[in-house]
């Protein structure tokens, strides 16, 4: 079974995503908000980290960017999961702070797609999802 780790600092929003997910076949842990995400990740492994980009106290993608810097003993993928513009999303994409994204609207028809298809890829950078 695969595993993602939902980053967001709406509880409610987390739960959401974590039952959608948990739908399509995916173990899912949530945590609420970013602090503590390292360890979340070294002790849950995920193979993908669903990570808002819009938190309060550390942003997401500073938080995506001390994600890349530390070393884990598994590999995994980033997906930036927020209301940002696609623009926005899209270039931290070409930084290589993430490796897919998708934009939160009314619905979430479609992520476990987007998850699934970042998890699955081989080459990361040339990912760029969303809806």
């Amino acid at each position: 079974m695969k595993k993602v780790l939902v980053v967001d600092d709406n509880k409610l929003v987390g739960k959401l995503v974590a039952i959608y997910l948990g739908r399509f076949g995916w173990e899912v842990e949530c945590s609420e908000g970013p602090f503590g995400v390292l360890n979340k990740v070294k002790q849950f492994k995920p193979d993908t980290v669903l990570l808002d980009i819009n938190m309060p106290g550390l942003s997401g993608d500073k938080l995506a960017a001390l994600i890349r810097d530390k070393v884990f003993e598994h590999e995994f993928k980033v997906v930036s999961f927020s209301a940002e513009d696609e623009h926005t999303q899209k270039e931290l994409v070409r930084k290589g702070l993430v490796d897919g994204y998708f934009v939160k609207s009314n619905s979430l028809e479609g992520l476990e797609e987007v998850v699934g298809w970042v998890t699955d890829r081989e080459t990361a950078w040339k990912v760029s999802c969303g809806r």
